[in-house]
């Protein structure tokens, strides 16, 4: 063991290899439990950096052995990929319908949390204005990385999740960028030795970075096109490489033209590849997907380990205060106004301002400004740092957890089909049903594999449910007692899995409409006696080819007359 020892000590880049596998077993572990529970993985990653990191109780993971350079690289890299991955899913089509309140929600509603904050945190800790301006700023960015795994374990109306979603997105390019002319405020504010800045100076950096920025993600998302055109086709694997590297690209176009325009950027280019005629979209899709997860996994993992449990100590009562106004009175005001004009219902409003978790993008930018002030010798890192990291795992561990609940009592859930099984026919009924107004869809299926397939279809209001439908507790918890379920199609091969099913559904809601594929037709009785139409697919395809068959001499004889 003592010769182990001794041979990583003198290889350094075997220890960087061993960190870096530690951070991805612990994101596994982090994420298996999210599934177990329930409560989004942001949770346990926060919490096993805490204890393995540098202050932590097992001292296992060291961000500093990545360097500070090499550190802020992994961390740029890392936001990129999650903000291209959301620009990437959003769907011009619905951005287009609920434009008026996603556009309140990452001005007005930035404006109103900054404004409100400031004040907020100032007055309750105690901090110099110009700090608390600067936290306000940080944690006016709601995220993706929190709010898509929210979402994906509940089933609201379709409108709903893609205004969070699309706010979730946009935001995190607004605020940051507010963020950093904040904070270039406060900098240039320590450093004068004359009259003080104006503020109106912020705004006027606010809208020209996001213009840069836009116009990089523009310039970055065009070139990628022409690259595609110029040299199809193009397998889908290099189409992925370009896809990445463009991404990448992007990002640091961004930050030449003015800092942290880069978000924005890359924002810009995912709405743009991702609303275009791009080959291998589907799979694009899923491959930013997992990069987006194990991005998410280092970076809360590698920031977590780097903050001092004691900042949390020293900011105690009155840190989580603010969070709780932040919470419960400025989010909901900052709602309400942001979609006063907008036609939502007074429970769809409640639901938007109860979800609010802060994510990826103030935890690395919380932690770069700390870096940044404790260089310039400006007080206050350790209060950013601590205030926003309180922030993160209070609104995460609290909104995360109490989305479903807040779901249920304020009954926002749509009226859908039920669809039991994802094999050849249910998979076939889903894509021809997914786009039918506001009507929901739900899938469960218990294959694992067929479950991941549909994951893509959670941007166009299916929500998949990966379970034994014949397991009672499904329906109780996650579907409410099926009261918004208009009809269920069992689609199993399995006649008297479909049979099971159904009556389930019907002790729970006898006036449900029941469908069933049946492959045996001797079992026909048993499904008609409980009110259940079957569909039997040897007699239904001898129907449609006599359907077929009868058309032409039905012309025939309208032709003769």
């Amino acid at each position: 063991m003592s010769g182990l020892i001794d041979r990583l000590h003198h290889s350094p880049s075997l220890v960087l290899v061993l960190t870096t596998a530690l951070l991805f077993i612990i994101g596994l572990v982090a994420q298996v439990l999210s599934d177990r529970t329930s409560l989004p993985a942001i949770i346990f990653l926060l919490g096993f950096g805490s204890i393995l990191g540098k202050y932590g109780v097992v001292p296992l993971i060291d961000p500093g052995i990545y360097g500070g350079d090499g550190l802020r690289a992994i961390i740029a890299i890392a936001v990129a990929i999650v903000v291209f991955e959301g620009g990437l899913l959003i769907d011009v089509k619905f951005f287009r319908e609920n434009w008026g309140s996603v556009l309140g929600l990452v001005t007005i509603n930035v404006l109103i949390t900054i404004l409100g904050m400031t004040w907020v945190t100032s007055k309750i800790v105690g901090i110099d204005w110009n700090i608390a301006l600067l936290y306000a700023g940080l944690v006016s960015v709601t995220g993706p990385t929190v709010i898509a795994p929210i979402l994906r374990r509940i089933h609201v109306r379709h409108k709903v999740k893609v205004i969070l979603e699309t706010e979730a997105v946009l935001v995190d390019a607004v605020g940051v960028i507010a963020a950093v002319s904040i904070f270039n405020y406060v900098l240039a504010t320590a450093q004068a030795t004359g009259p003080q800045p104006p503020v109106s100076d912020i705004i006027t950096n606010v809208l020209l970075s996001l213009v840069l920025g836009s116009i990089s993600g523009g310039i970055c998302a065009w070139g990628s096109r022409q690259v595609v055109k110029y040299f199809s086709p193009m397998r889908g694997e290099v189409t992925r490489l370009l896809v990445l590297a463009t991404t990448l690209s992007s990002y640091t176009l961004g930050e030449m033209f003015s800092h942290e325009s880069g978000i924005a950027a890359v924002a810009v280019t995912g709405f743009i590849i991702g609303n275009t005629d791009f080959p291998h979209k589907e799979s694009i899709r899923e491959f930013k997907g997992d990069l987006t997860m194990m991005s998410i996994t280092v970076v809360f993992l590698l920031l977590s380990a780097s903050l001092d449990i004691n900042y949390l100590r020293t900011i105690g009562a009155r840190g989580a205060l603010c969070v709780l106004i932040l919470m419960f009175v400025i989010r909901p005001i900052g709602v309400f106004i942001s979609t006063i004009f907008d036609k939502i219902n007074w429970r769809e409003r409640i639901f938007i301002a109860s979800i609010g978790p802060r994510g990826i993008v103030a935890a690395s930018a919380a932690t770069f400004f700390a870096l940044e002030m404790e260089a310039q010798g400006i007080p206050g890192s350790n209060a950013i740092r601590g205030l926003v990291f309180m922030t993160i795992l209070m609104t995460v561990i609290i909104q995360g957890s109490g989305a479903r609940y807040m779901a249920d009592l304020l009954d926002i859930s749509p009226d859908s089909v039920l669809i039991v099984g994802a094999g050849n026919i249910g998979k076939t009924l889903i894509h021809q049903l997914k786009g039918r107004s506001d009507q929901g869809l739900i899938v469960i299926e218990n294959d694992p594999i067929k479950v991941e397939s549909l994951q893509g279809l959670a941007q166009e209001g299916v929500y998949v449910i990966n379970a034994d439908a014949r397991e009672e507790d499904i329906y109780k918890k996650q579907l409410k007692s099926v009261q918004h379920i208009s009809t269920i199609i069992a689609t199993s091969e399995d006649d008297w899995l479909n049979l099971r099913v159904c009556q389930i559904v019907k002790r729970m809601k006898p006036e449900i409409r029941m469908i069933s594929v049946i492959n045996d037709v001797k079992g026909r009785d048993v499904f008609e006696n409980l009110g259940i139409k079957t569909i039997n697919l040897r007699e239904a395809a001898a129907t449609v080819i006599s359907v077929i068959l009868d058309k032409p001499l039905a012309q025939e004889e309208i032709q003769t007359r």
